[in-house]
């Protein structure tokens, strides 16, 4: 079967990570254009990818309006993704989608019925659930080792905004910090990944309570630095969300996941990336690996190993890709479809509803 032949929209820097897939994997998927405002970004995409210069466009129609393309990788500023991903569904283009999905629940909606229209897949990439040791806590979950779930937690601590950081100080022009370009602040730049994880572990989100804080002075069209948030699921299970951009902390992502059998936990390496810490172990301590009388789980977590089924390797941004390549040839619904991550961006939306109105909210009345 022939590989996928794909269309890159937006050469920025998440795309950078993309370029694996393409440049390891041209036997599943080809990238064969490239799109970006920016012509020379583009054009220097293009060539690290080894796509042919003639192929490099600045409109997206233009991008579009080829009929060899037959699916797009869109990697382009949060405020653009709602209009980029319908675009390329009318055009009938499959459609692959960097996270956050939408800087509103309605766009979110729109994208999921173009695309239902329009009969192509959509996929949103949520590279966490692409993560081998993820992939194996998944399943540890669904086997019922860890019993009900009944509590979770995730923390989302990336210091942005903190002096000597990456994009602060003389980055304060950085639209992440811009609340209409970024749909939000550290909640929907970051924690996005973690509400999703936690949600493909745990279940939907049905009730949240919340409140933000957007009092830092990088911060600007009420994006917020600072967020906590309580969520219940559909399950019953408690949830809590501790996200900041300004926290004076070391950058750290971790997750814990509670059940009546088990405990899984992940321990991040501090001295790693931030992508680093998406490879940190989990860990886990359960009734059905106790083997000694009298243990009472404390020093007994077991480091969770990698599940490859159906991946190409450890890293997530290409399982994500090719894992989108292969969904469309065999005609599969993707582990992070559009329709399972409505859910995801409710739950993201949904903190900052709760913390406008002051009180807990329902989903559904989003």
């Amino acid at each position: 079967m022939p590989p996928l032949r794909v269309g890159l929209i937006g050469s920025g820097g998440i795309s950078r990570a993309h370029m694996p897939a393409f440049l390891e994997h041209r036997d599943e998927v080809e990238l064969v254009a490239v799109c970006d405002i920016r012509e020379e970004a583009a054009q220097a995409y293009a060539a690290d990818a080894g796509v042919d210069p003639g192929s490099v466009y600045t409109n997206t129609a233009d991008l579009l309006a080829r009929d060899d393309i037959e699916a797009v990788d869109i990697a382009t500023i949060h405020e653009a993704h709602a209009s980029n991903a319908i675009e390329a569904a009318k055009a009938g283009k499959h459609v692959l989608l960097e996270k956050p999905m939408a800087c509103s629940v309605q766009e979110a909606r729109d994208i999921v019925n173009a695309c239902d229209d329009a009969g192509v897949t959509f996929m949103v990439a949520q590279m966490l659930r692409y993560l081998p040791h993820y992939q194996n806590v998944k399943r540890i979950i669904e086997a019922g080792e860890l019993g009900d779930i009944w509590a979770c937690r995730a923390d989302s601590w990336f210091g942005a905004a903190l002096p000597g950081s990456m994009t602060s100080m003389n980055r304060g022009d950085w639209w992440g910090f811009d609340g209409k370009k970024n749909g939000g602040g550290s909640v929907m730049m970051v924690s996005t990944h973690q509400v999703d994880l936690i949600r493909y572990f745990v279940g939907n989100v049905v009730r949240i309570t919340a409140r933000t804080w957007g009092d830092h002075p990088l911060m600007k069209n009420g994006a917020e630095d600072r967020a906590v948030a309580t969520f219940e699921f559909d399950n019953g299970a408690m949830g809590t969300l501790l996200s900041s951009y300004s926290a004076r902390t070391p950058w750290m992502y971790q997750s814990l996941i509670l059940g009546t059998k088990g405990t899984i936990y992940t321990t991040p390496d501090l001295e790693g990336n931030v992508v680093d810490q998406h490879h940190a172990p989990a860990r886990i301590a359960s009734e059905a690996r106790e083997t000694q009388p009298g243990h009472n789980g404390v020093h007994a977590f077991a480091e969770v190993g990698p599940d490859m089924e159906g991946l190409v390797g450890d890293n997530p941004f290409t399982n994500e890709i090719v894992h989108f390549a292969r969904c469309i040839r065999e005609g599969k619904e993707p582990i992070s479809s559009g329709h399972d991550n409505l859910n995801t961006m409710e739950a993201v939306h949904g903190i900052y509803a709760a913390s406008e109105a002051g009180h807990t909210i329902e989903v559904a009345d989003l």
